[in-house]
């Protein structure tokens, strides 16, 4: 079997927010008639350099057509000749980039390709299946205005409406707002509500955060993520042997994670598929346990075939420890 053809097709979603993103849909089309799907997820996260469609596509096929889609790991090896910045290194954030994007979303067909032609689920083909769901968070976007309070607490009864109870909020922005709107949920809500996580975006020095940690923690979490700024292993190590929930923080290369565990500076990994794909998020939840490290996996905004491969990839891990934050389209 041999790669024939790609068709890229852009799509845009709204977020409940408002926001717009924007995706490509990878179709690998091959000599036997079996077509793959692949996702090249929320490419508006880069703004000024959204990546231009007809040099994703030239460069797509430069990598895969003539190929065979069950050579997965050789396919790895040559995109890492064209496409920089995933997996073997990643620059600190976003914790994922274009190239890594469009690697997963490459990865993502090859195995749909592979699944469809014999005839058996994706997690099969990448150790099988040891769990049969996985539980999710939701994300809640920081409090900016007096108008995000209602609007997050109304996004918090409808998804537990829906049956999802855990929940993830972003900090940061006012903790005066921040601790508002976590006694609002918690006056209204009680203990309906799970408070996963407090992500705090590495956007502030660790003391502030080690600081805003101690005040926020009467309302309950367990987990802060990317808890200080993203070269500061040492902040990060501070922060973990100070506090009791655990620390968290993107693992999106392989020289990010063995940075992160020289350092002792997290309890879990946040592995994605969009750093690289399905292949590479399992060497790095590989690494993560026999680290001893914690995993959960993580998000940016997929629609419904990216939001499968992070399913495909969850019920395959060994090590799932935490909440994901995959929530697909419901974002």
């Amino acid at each position: 079997m041999k790669i024939s053809a790609i068709t890229l097709t852009p799509i845009q979603t709204h977020r409940r927010t408002g926001s717009i993103s924007s995706h490509l849909i990878l179709q690998m089309h091959t000599d036997e008639g079996i077509t793959g799907l692949g996702e090249i997820s929320d490419l508006d996260m880069y703004r000024m350099y959204m990546p231009d469609l007809e040099a994703v596509r030239m460069g797509i096929e430069k990598v895969v057509l003539g190929r065979d889609p069950f050579a997965i790991e050789a396919m790895h090896r040559e995109m890492a000749n064209y496409l920089h910045n995933y997996f073997a290194s990643a620059p600190s954030y976003p914790p994922f980039t274009p190239g890594s994007q469009i690697a997963a979303g490459i990865d993502m067909a090859c195995f749909d390709i592979m699944g469809k032609a014999l005839d058996t689920p994706a997690y099969n083909l990448f150790g099988g299946k040891v769990r049969d769901r996985i539980e999710i968070c939701y994300p809640l976007f920081q409090v900016k205005a007096e108008a995000d309070y209602d609007r997050n607490l109304g996004y918090i009864q409808d998804l537990l409406d829906r049956g999802i109870s855990r929940f993830r909020y972003y900090v940061g922005v006012d903790w005066d707002k921040d601790e508002k709107f976590l006694t609002a949920l918690r006056d209204r809500f009680g203990n309906r509500v799970i408070l996963k996580a407090l992500d705090f975006q590495a956007r502030h020095y660790w003391k502030d955060v080690l600081r805003a940690y101690e005040r926020l923690k009467p309302f309950g979490f367990e987990v802060i993520e990317s808890v200080s700024w993203r070269e500061d292993l040492a902040g990060m190590a501070e922060i973990r042997r100070r506090v009791e929930a655990d620390v968290c923080e993107h693992a999106s290369s392989a020289a990010q994670a063995m940075a992160l565990i020289r350092a002792g500076a997290v309890d879990i990994f946040n592995i994605t598929v969009n750093s690289g794909g399905i292949l590479p998020a399992k060497k790095l939840a590989h690494l993560a346990e026999l680290s001893g490290i914690k995993a959960l996996i993580g998000t940016t905004q997929e629609l419904s075939i990216g939001t499968a491969a992070q399913a495909h990839l969850g019920v395959s891990m060994a090590e799932l420890s935490a909440a994901s934050d995959p929530v697909g389209p419901l974002l």
